[in-house]
């Protein structure tokens, strides 16, 4: 079986890379393997440059319109509030190109923008009604007599209240300590009366011994 070398498809490969890398100081333009990599990190700085010069563009632009409202005492805040209020809608990239390619039509825009408001119109009054017009009016029919509301029941008296109550209770307990008063009272009146009722101690007269008695 013959032997398949793949000559000319690695020279393709080597030829894309290597005229890819054109430009690149020294050994990233020459040596495949060196090209390649410098290839790769271009891609990814290529990628997030994209994203950059939208950003740039944008400053540059809102830079230009900013200073050419700023000639005419204006500031750029002002000036695009007032196109949005008027429904101008016209974005930044062409009004930076009116401001420098155009000074008179963005005179305009800038007279349109900052134009006040007119002043809204007075509400008008209600027109009167003359009496004869009032008059001729058909009369309205009238509403059926309402019937007289039920009379609501009496209501029923009320108990009398709580404070009554608390007074009776603080009274019979002022009652119950006088009673309680008297008892002891009493108590003492009988502990005399017992007192006096005992009979008085006799007193012990010494017996003489019988022999003296004698004598």
């Amino acid at each position: 079986m013959p032997r398949v070398r793949k000559g000319s498809a690695r020279a393709r490969k080597h030829k894309k890379i290597l005229k890819a890398a054109r430009g690149h100081i020294g050994a990233g333009s020459r040596r495949y393997r060196i090209a390649r990599e410098v290839g790769l990190r271009a891609g990814q700085h290529a990628a997030i440059g994209r994203k950059l010069r939208k950003r740039d563009f944008r400053r540059l632009w809102i830079t230009r319109i900013s200073a050419a409202c700023r000639m005419r005492g204006v500031s750029y805040s002002r000036f695009m509030h007032g196109l949005t209020e008027k429904g101008m809608v016209v974005n930044r990239k062409m009004l930076a190109d009116i401001a420098v390619a155009d000074p008179a039509a963005f005179d305009r825009l800038l007279a349109e923008a900052m134009a006040e408001k007119p002043a809204a119109a007075p509400e008008k009054p209600a027109k009167a009604v003359p009496a004869k017009a009032a008059a001729e009016k058909p009369p309205e029919a009238e509403a059926p007599p309402e019937e007289p509301a039920e009379e609501a029941p009496a209501e029923k008296p009320k108990p009398a209240a709580k404070k009554a109550t608390v007074k009776k209770k603080t009274v019979k307990k002022a009652a119950v300590k006088k009673t309680t008063v008297k008892k002891t009272a009493v108590k003492k009146t009988t502990v005399k009366k017992a007192a006096a009722k005992k009979p008085a101690a006799k007193k012990k007269t010494a017996r003489k011994p019988k022999g003296d008695a004698e004598d």
